[in-house]
């Protein structure tokens, strides 16, 4: 190595021992016992979670969350949105052992005075929180995980930093819990781009159990993406299971061409165990569709007869005048 060489190298270690101190200083500082917070601005269309007294009812005015306890219906109604929201840290002894995020509006009541926290950024906030979602811990009240609600809190953050921090758990963190929280908070969260990137984990994790919570999650989203995702999951994935938590999930989406897929997943899903739960998934459609789905498949003589006989078992199971009526039918002749 030439001189110059090693005045360029020797440059560059001492950039990295100046910036690596001021990244470190970015992070929020934390007190050794206590809570601390601070704000940042909401991804699009975050929702304004809160608490409430799930006894008033649906319509009932929030309440203040009592951070130091279990929260009682966390949660956000009638489809309020924030365009900021509130981290909230306690520590005990020097380590985190609660966290939880809220929208900026939300009351909160505490045990021991909040230390607000000034000049955070966004990405400062969500360097933090992703150190947080690597290193996992149980919370002090609820003891689940504490890096669930750092995903959860990260999902809730604007900018490309967290979507993309979001992306690398879901694909490629060791922990199959870490990456379930991942694509349940980037479909629930992060609109289009969320739903695209658990789309791609469904269809590409290699575990069955990831596959079928990326279902249930993509579900959950806005996305036009979502009903023929499902049904290229029904139709394509390796393991049963999977195929039938992908009609389950259509079912519950009430998609336009649900009823169709799934009754082609009764003639030619090769796994008994498929077919009989393309059955029920039948059952799970909203309205009257479903007990007109299953009355359709008990009349079909081109079906096995044991998948009839379950169409009559789940219509069974419901309480409408149509399907009361059909069976009153069968029941005559």
């Amino acid at each position: 190595m030439n001189s110059r060489q090693v005045a360029m190298v020797a440059g560059a270690l001492l950039i990295a021992l100046i910036a690596a101190p001021a990244a470190r200083a970015a992070d929020p500082k934390l007190p050794q016992d206590g809570w601390v917070s601070w704000p940042v601005d909401a991804v699009d269309g975050a929702p304004s979670w809160c608490c409430f007294d799930s006894r008033k009812g649906r319509d009932a005015a929030h309440g203040a969350c009592k951070l130091d306890d279990r929260s009682n219906g966390f949660g956000n109604r009638n489809d309020e949105t924030t365009d900021a929201v509130q981290v909230y840290a306690r520590t005990t002894g020097g380590k985190l052992d609660r966290l939880q995020v809220l929208a900026t509006s939300c009351p909160v009541e505490t045990k021991t005075p909040v230390q607000q926290l000034d000049g955070v950024s966004v990405e400062d906030s969500a360097h933090w929180l992703i150190a947080q979602a690597k290193l996992g811990g149980k919370d002090a009240v609820s003891h689940e995980s504490l890096g669930e609600s750092a995903l959860a809190a990260l999902a809730m953050h604007r900018g490309d930093l967290a979507r993309d921090a979001l992306a690398g758990f879901a694909r490629n963190d060791a922990r199959v819990e870490t990456r379930k929280w991942a694509v349940f908070w980037l479909a629930q969260l992060r609109g289009e781009e969320g739903a695209g990137i658990t789309s791609a984990a469904m269809f590409a994790d290699q575990d069955a159990e990831l596959r079928k919570h990326a279902a249930f999650a993509l579900s959950q989203s806005k996305s036009p993406r979502v009903a023929p995702d499902l049904i290229r999951l029904g139709n394509t994935d390796k393991v049963g299971d999977v195929r039938s938590q992908a009609w389950f999930w259509l079912a519950q989406t009430g998609a336009p061409q649900a009823e169709d897929a799934i009754v082609a997943a009764l003639r030619k899903d090769a796994d008994s165990g498929v077919r009989e739960q393309a059955v029920f998934a039948l059952s799970q459609l909203p309205d009257e569709r479903g007990v007109r789905a299953l009355i359709s498949a008990a009349q079909d003589r081109t079906l096995p007869r044991e998948q009839r006989k379950r169409a009559v078992f789940w219509l069974s199971q419901s309480k409408s005048d149509t399907a009361l009526a059909y069976l009153d039918q069968v029941l005559t002749q």
